[in-house]
């Protein structure tokens, strides 16, 4: 390593740091010196708090690292310090996902596009907002949306209409299996494509679908819609039907996956 790379790995290091030792070590103290006054059963319970901060510790210093070796990866004159109004908050965000890989990875990569010149001013400061509103589980969805050169990605709603009335009603509301095996919570599929909606990140739409049928074959054949089908044809009256509709990133959430996933 140059010793301008080092110089700036090490200051960046540095930053975090410093940073962390002005947020968090107020906050241990304070804690330290509230569970003192406190009954001890109540004081128990509240213990874990402690434990928070040394495990931010540990966050930092690992993302400090993942941000250490990502830097070698960009030319060195192409490398520039972090906005402040970037950094700062990626390193107070760090200390709540300890316990996430995924989610410690986006803020490091975060950072890192901060300190490249070329895309630093495509990094905007929504992106902290964004990844504190993230699960683990949605890190990994956009991990590998990231890794897919698709357009369009296929989802459906389940519906079911009664046999005494016209209107449609929905059952399930965004059912994909777009990166679904490589999730944890596999059935909280549904609420994660709508917050990734809220956040502006992809966009689903009614009004259209790939022309190629056989696309949404996948999802038909999947558990999840199985054993809802299955479920439901145990009651009588019930004409069950999927609506086909796509989804797509859009240009924000395609700006969001370069400076972060």
């Amino acid at each position: 390593m140059s010793d301008t790379r080092k110089k700036l790995v090490e200051q960046t290091e540095g930053v975090l740091e410093k940073v962390y030792d002005d947020i968090a070590h107020p906050s241990a103290k304070s804690i330290g010196n509230t569970l003192s006054l406190l009954p001890r059963t109540i004081g128990v319970w509240l213990g874990k708090w402690e434990k928070w901060i040394t495990n931010g510790e540990e966050s930092i210093r690992l993302a400090a690292q993942i941000a250490a070796e990502k830097a070698k990866q960009i030319p060195e004159e192409k490398l520039t310090e972090p906005e402040p109004y970037v950094a700062i908050p990626v390193i107070q965000q760090l200390s709540y996902c300890y316990d996430s890989k995924e989610l410690r990875e986006l803020y490091a990569n975060l950072l890192v596009s901060s300190m490249n010149i070329d895309i630093k001013y495509q990094v905007h400061p929504a992106y902290v907002e964004i990844i504190k509103q993230l699960t683990p589980d949605e890190a990994r969805l956009l991990t590998c949306l990231a890794n897919n050169t698709e357009e369009m990605y296929p989802i459906i709603d389940i519906v079911f209409q009664k046999n005494d009335r016209k209107e449609f009603q929905n059952i399930c509301n965004n059912f994909t299996t777009v990166a679904i095996e490589k999730l944890i919570s596999k059935k909280n599929i549904c609420s994660y494509m709508d917050n990734l909606e809220r956040l502006k990140l992809i966009e689903i739409s009614s009004n259209v679908r790939i022309s190629d049928e056989e696309i949404y074959d996948i999802i038909f054949k999947h558990s999840f819609y199985l054993n809802t089908v299955a479920t439901l044809k145990q009651y009588d009256g019930l004409k069950l039907s999927a609506r086909k509709k796509v989804f797509y990133l859009t240009e924000f959430g395609r700006s969001f996956i370069k400076c972060v996933v």
